[in-house]
C-alpha cells in the first residue's frame, strides 16, 4: 500500500473536523451571545520507510486547536428592560448546577420569586459583598414596575438599587473553554472584576458569525473534503491494480 494514502487520510480527517465546526457556527448564526469557533491546523513531516540515501518525507495535517473567536457581536435593540448586552471584553457570571460559568448571552428573565436568571434557569450573579459567604443574586421585589440597569451593571427596581450584575474578564482568551452554545468554563486563569465593559440595557448581542460567509466557508471545506476522498480512492484503485498485476505474473 502506498504511504501517500495516509497523508490524504490525515487531510480528510482534518477537513471533516473543520466541516463540523463550520456547520455548528452556521447553525448558531442566530443564537444570542454565540461566539464562533475557529480551527487551527498543524503540519507534521514524517520520514517514510524508503531505503534511499535521502529518505522521502510524508506530510500529515491535523487539527491543533479549536478556539472561540473573541470578536464582538453586533448589538440589536429589543426594548426589553431585562435584555442586556456587553460592550467590551467582559462576561456575565451565572450559577449552574456544575458551578459558576460565564456567558455573553444577556436575554434574562425572572423566576417566580423575582430572581434574575438566564433563559436556561441559571441565576445571574451579582458583585460580592464584603464578608458575604454565599454567591449573591439579584432579586426584584414583588410588584416592581420599572427596571433600570446602568452601564456599570447596577440594577434598580422602581428607583432603588438592588444589586450590581457581576461582569468579569479574563487576561487571556485561552483561559476559557466552551461548554455548550453560549457558556464558558474557566480554565487555569481566574476572572477579575471588569469595570471597563459597559452593560447596555434593552439590547442583545448577536452571534459574531456571518451566515453568508459561513455558508461560503462550508462549501469550500466540503469541496476540500471531497478532494481528499477522491485522492484516497485513487490510491485504493492504484493498490488494487498493482495487486492484480503482481498476481497475474
Amino acid at each position: 500500500m502506498s504511504d501517500g494514502i495516509y497523508s490524504a487520510l490525515s487531510g480528510a480527517i482534518a477537513q471533516q473536523r473543520s466541516l463540523d465546526v463550520v456547520a455548528n457556527n452556521v447553525a448558531n448564526a442566530n443564537t444570542t451571545g454565540y461566539r464562533g469557533d475557529r480551527v487551527a491546523f498543524q503540519e507534521a513531516l514524517v520520514r517514510s520507510g524508503g531505503n534511499g540515501a535521502a529518505p522521502d518525507c510524508l506530510r500529515f495535517v491535523g487539527v491543533s486547536q479549536v478556539r472561540a473567536d473573541t470578536a464582538q457581536g453586533a448589538l440589536r435593540q429589543t426594548g426589553n428592560p431585562l435584555d442586556v448586552a456587553l460592550q467590551g471584553d467582559g462576561f456575565f457570571a451565572v450559577e449552574t448546577p456544575s458551578g459558576v460559568r460565564y456567558t455573553r448571552a444577556g436575554a434574562f428573565v425572572t423566576d417566580q420569586t423575582g430572581m434574575l436568571q438566564t433563559m436556561d434557569g441559571h441565576a445571574v450573579l451579582a458583585r460580592e459583598v464584603e464578608g458575604e459567604r454565599t454567591l449573591p443574586r439579584i432579586r426584584f421585589p414583588a410588584g416592581t414596575r420599572e427596571v433600570v440597569i446602568a452601564t456599570d451593571g447596577t440594577v434598580s427596581a422602581d428607583g432603588v438599587p438592588i444589586g450590581r450584575i457581576k461582569v468579569v474578564r479574563f487576561e487571556q482568551p485561552n483561559q476559557l473553554a466552551k461548554q455548550g452554545a453560549t457558556l464558558f468554563v474557566a480554565g487555569q486563569g481566574q476572572p477579575v472584576a471588569d469595570d471597563e465593559t459597559q452593560v447596555v440595557q434593552g439590547h442583545l448581542e448577536g452571534a459574531n458569525v456571518n451566515a453568508v460567509a459561513g455558508l461560503n466557508e462550508l462549501i469550500t471545506v466540503s469541496r476540500s473534503f471531497e478532494s481528499f476522498q477522491r485522492v484516497i480512492q485513487a490510491f485504493r484503485e492504484l493498490d488494487s491494480r498493482t495487486a492484480r498485476e503482481v498476481a497475474s505474473r
